[in-house]
């Protein structure tokens, strides 16, 4: 029941009409009387988390059958938020994000401007670390519904592994740790790193880890390796998340996880091909592997050196008799075939030189034949072809004679044709200037001296007009 008093009425008739003031302040003081000495354990939803000043103001709200029931504002001062913090390790504000489902304990308050707010007194984080597992179990059971969940075991670690893509947070113990303990130990350190920065807690972590997992599949490495140090559940819980652990499935490069928590593993750890409690232990597998393979090489060649020598040792007698009667055998079979080649060699000999008397006489014979059927056919066409021959050479020798003589006697006459002489007899003349014949001459003809040579008489003449003939 609200009590007003005469005092806080501004207005009043008989429809006891109040101003707002006085209706706030009359609500302060009745949930002042009613709630202040009160708390109240709430469970709620996060919609939006922010910090100002060292103060944390949260919004609420509360669903049923997917649809919001309540709503209200919270906030949890400083020093109370510091006191709280330090009794969860430092995990308060991680609890304190939106969509995360929380068990704190509240005193009602009501100011007559910012009206009804709950003060966050307390937290209980056993609310939100069960809704974690609850979401972390429903992300393992949509991994293996949808084939993923054991994508990473198919996938064969090497048998040395020394080339490593390297994610995680530059700045962070845990990646130094890593580093150090691969590269300076004493048993192997002959890796190649290629190093991806991400951050690994807060709102990027997700997105930066998801892209690294993809960009490192491009380079030629024999593992990924994701790592980081040690944290809270709500640090870890970034590798809960189905994106991430969906991308570490579906890699074609088997991935190494050392995330590092002691009790619980995220989602990440059982999806990937192999995980380590911390990442030093990743670091560690990694080089006890290689050298174990090593130790594992020396020990398999020892054995067959030791076998080889036994084996060699056990046969060595048989070896050697086996050596002593082939020598002696060989000896034999060469003795055999020396003597056996000897023969063929002098059989050879005489059957050559056998044939080689008997070609001789047939081509002698032949060289006979051959001499006397060339005299004969000589004989014979001396007397039969010979003369006849002759007469048809002295005939054609005639006939080329005559063929020259008229020819020469066209060419003489050609020559008379063409002599200058006749020509001048014919009435034709020869003029020149400067010894050019005057149709080959360029230069000026006016007043030049024009020499002009008939049968009978040069003629010089001096040139006192020149007209063109068209």
């Amino acid at each position: 029941m609200l009590i007003f008093t005469a005092e806080d009425e501004e207005l009043e008739d008989k429809r006891n009409i109040f101003s707002l003031h006085a209706l706030n302040q009359s609500l302060e003081r009745f949930i002042r009387d009613k709630f202040a000495l009160k708390n109240y354990w709430v469970i709620a939803e996060i919609t939006k988390a922010q910090e100002k000043n060292g103060h944390h103001y949260l919004e609420l709200a509360d669903s049923k059958d997917g649809k919001r029931v309540a709503e209200m504002s919270a906030n949890m001062w400083f020093s109370t938020f510091n006191r709280v913090d330090n009794q969860l390790n430092g995990e308060l504000r991680t609890i304190f994000k939106h969509g995360n489902k929380v068990l704190i304990n509240v005193r009602i308050e009501f100011h007559p401007i910012y009206g009804l707010k709950l003060n966050i007194l307390d937290v209980d984080p056993t609310i939100t670390y069960g809704e974690l597992e609850k979401q972390k179990k429903e992300t393992i059971e949509r991994l293996k519904k949808e084939g993923l969940y054991n994508l990473q075991q198919e996938l064969k670690l090497p048998a040395i592994i020394k080339k490593v893509a390297l994610i995680g947070s530059q700045n962070t113990s845990g990646y130094r740790d890593f580093l150090s303990e691969l590269l300076e130990n004493r048993i192997y350190t002959n890796f190649k790193v290629k190093e991806f920065s991400v951050s690994v807690q807060g709102d990027r972590a997700a997105k930066e880890v998801i892209k690294a997992i993809i960009d490192a599949q491009a380079y030629n490495v024999d593992v990924i390796v994701i790592v980081r140090g040690g944290g809270s559940k709500m640090d870890l819980n970034v590798f809960n998340g189905y994106e991430i652990a969906k991308t570490i499935a579906e890699s074609r490069i088997p991935i190494i996880t050392g995330i590092g928590h002691e009790t619980d593993d995220v989602v990440a750890d059982l999806v990937a091909n192999k995980y380590e409690i911390t990442p030093t232990a990743v670091a560690k597998f990694l080089y006890v592997r290689a050298g174990v393979f090593r130790n594992d090489l020396q020990t398999a060649f020892d054995s067959v050196l030791k076998i080889s020598q036994q084996l060699i040792a056990a046969n060595k007698d048989e070896f050697t008799h086996t050596s002593k009667y082939l020598v002696h055998y060989t000896q034999n079979l060469i003795r055999e075939h020396n003597n056996l080649i000897k023969d063929s060699i002098h059989q050879l000999h005489i059957g050559v030189t056998e044939l080689i008397e008997s070609e001789r006489s047939k081509l002698e014979l032949n060289l006979s034949k051959v001499g006397n059927n060339a005299k004969n056919t000589i004989a014979l066409k001396k007397s039969t072809e010979l003369n006849s021959r002759l007469d048809m050479i002295h005939l054609l020798s005639i006939n080329s004679i005559e063929r020259s003589k008229i020819g020469l006697n066209n060419l003489a006459e050609l020559l008379m044709l063409l002599n200058p002489e006749e020509l001048l007899k014919k009435g034709y003349t020869i003029s020149t200037i400067n010894n050019v014949d005057l149709v080959n001459y360029d230069g000026e003809l006016k007043d030049a001296t024009l020499k002009t040579l008939s049968s009978q008489h040069l003629i010089t003449s001096k040139i006192i007009d020149v007209k063109n003939h068209e």
